[in-house]
């Protein structure tokens, strides 16, 4: 069986996900795939399993990045660090209410990221 650490990358911002799938890539790390919609987010999240999902909350065309991540939960135990650059009150509630790796606002700090996957291929 496969152990890798594979991280699926859900972000609209086509720049912000090529940069995080680079700097991921560079760091070692599995891309599984990256997606701009909630819907695809969902499908293969449940398909793929990864072992980490970056999940931007606003996204394009329909659900968004709460919807989606609450979608994938229900199927499946895939941790998740939710990253954002709207950061109310009440999305940031909305968010913790699903207990995610963590809560991230742009722009993102890859060194951050690196230290949650560290910490999570060790645990």
């Amino acid at each position: 069986m496969e152990n890798t650490f594979k991280v699926l990358i859900v972000e609209d911002e086509n720049l912000v996900a090529r940069s995080l799938k680079i700097n991921l890539l560079k760091a070692g790390v599995d891309v599984l795939d990256m997606t701009s919609n909630g819907k695809n987010a969902v499908k293969i999240a449940i398909e793929k399993n990864p072992s980490l999902i970056l999940m931007d909350i606003r996204l394009a065309n329909g659900l968004d990045g709460i919807e989606s991540a609450e979608k994938i939960l229900m199927e499946k135990k895939i941790p998740i660090i939710f990253m954002t650059g709207y950061a109310t009150e009440k999305i940031k509630e909305r968010a913790l209410k699903l207990n995610p790796v963590d809560f991230l606002e742009k722009p993102i700090d890859i060194y951050k990221i690196k230290q949650i996957i560290a910490a999570l291929k060790n645990s």
